[in-house]
This record gives structure tokens, sequence and C-alpha cells, in this order.
């Protein structure tokens, strides 16, 4: 396979493979429709309005909404020395796969990765040779060199916060302003903490109260 890493710790090969293999062993067990681009860009749309909601209540209707459009997702623990926290793949040239790793990290950092993979779905994906990438990721990764990590960066970024609110961004500094904001848009507190905590307009220890945990139960681990 056709590692595109986003940091250069992803270099043990041994543990990514084990990773990704326990994702697939997941993948098999289930079942759903082909692919249709136009339903998955359709469920994204809706699914960035779940964000308001706790795990145990958006989890059932995200994972509707991907199988409907024909997308696999599965969590997987994290391994060490795989440094990864998400991967967009095609399990079949019909058959694309999310394969998160985000157990007992921040929603912010959640539905930045699950946007981030959803990107690679859709624009990277155009050919054989294309579908033949694995897109391992990290949030917390270094900015990459591969323009395809910048296009789906930009893509998730765009997607969860529109251009046209963020010249708003700079103006909020109170925990009240960040929540009414948040409010209007219709995003989760803790994602717009998180936009400003990455573009460096409050520093990274201010205002973390405001973000959700996005631990999933036991009984939700697939989906």
């Amino acid at each position: 396979m056709a590692f595109r890493r986003s940091r250069a710790e992803q270099s043990d090969v041994g543990a990514i493979s084990a990773w990704l293999r326990l994702g697939e062993q997941k993948a098999e067990k289930l079942d759903g429709p082909k692919y249709d681009r136009a339903k998955f860009e359709k469920a994204l749309g809706k699914i960035r309005g779940l964000t308001c909601e706790l795990p145990e209540d958006f989890e059932p209707k995200l994972r509707k909404l991907l199988r409907a459009a024909g997308v696999t997702r599965v969590l997987v623990p994290a391994i060490p020395r795989a440094h990864v926290s998400g991967v967009a793949r095609w399990l079949s040239p019909n058959r694309p796969l999310i394969q998160l790793s985000l157990y007992g990290k921040t929603n912010d950092k959640f539905w930045f990765t699950l946007f981030h993979e959803a990107a690679h779905i859709l624009l990277h994906a155009n050919n054989k040779e294309e579908k033949k990438s694995v897109f391992l990721d990290d949030p917390n990764a270094a900015h990459s060199d591969d323009p395809k990590e910048h296009e789906a960066n930009q893509w998730a970024g765009d997607w969860l916060l529109p251009a046209q609110y963020t010249h708003s961004l700079a103006s909020l500094k109170t925990k009240v302003a960040v929540v009414d904001f948040a409010k209007r848009i219709g995003l989760h507190p803790g994602i717009v903490v998180g936009r400003l905590q990455h573009d460096k307009l409050i520093d990274p220890s201010w205002m973390n109260d405001l973000k959700q945990s996005s631990a999933f139960r036991p009984r939700n681990r697939i989906a």
C-alpha cells in the first residue's frame, strides 16, 4: 500500500499495518450500498449539524448517514508507534473507509479529523491509482509538505467554519462571545476554540473547558 504520511514519525510500517488490519476486520463485518458521491456530500452537510450533540446522541445518526452514502467508518484504538489518528482509504473501487482512533480526545480534533478524511475521499480519489493511496493523518502533526494534505486541511476547515465567518474570529475574546458565535453559525463552541487556537488567536491553554470529550462507549466502537 502507498502510505501517504502527514508526519515523519509515521515510519513503523508494522504498527501502522496492524492498526489498518484491525480496521479492515471491523469493516468486513459491515455491509452497505455502493459509494455515492452526491449522497456523501449531502450527508456531510447534515453531519456538520451534529457537532452540537453529545457522542451518544450523534453517533448513531453519523453512522446511518455515512452508511447510506456508501462510506464505512470504524473506530479502532491507537496502537503504540503507529502515530495515526485517522486514515482515509479505499477497500475496493466502490467502498471508501474512514478509520479513526480518537478515543478520549476533544471534539474539535474528532470533527476536524473526520472531515479531513472525508476531504481525501471527495478530492483525492479521481482514478484507480489515487484509490490505492492510504492517507495517514494526525491533527497534531506539524505542517505537511504534501499538497493533498493542505487541500484536505483547507477543505475541512472551510466546511466546519465557512470563509464568510472567519473575519469574526479575531473579535472572539471571551467565552460568552465564543458561545454566542458558535450558536449563530450552528457549530459546537469547542470547535470554534480549536480554530482560534490553531490560528494563534488565543493561547492553547485558553477556553479548553468549552471543548467536549469525543469518547465513545464500547457499544458504539463500530460504525
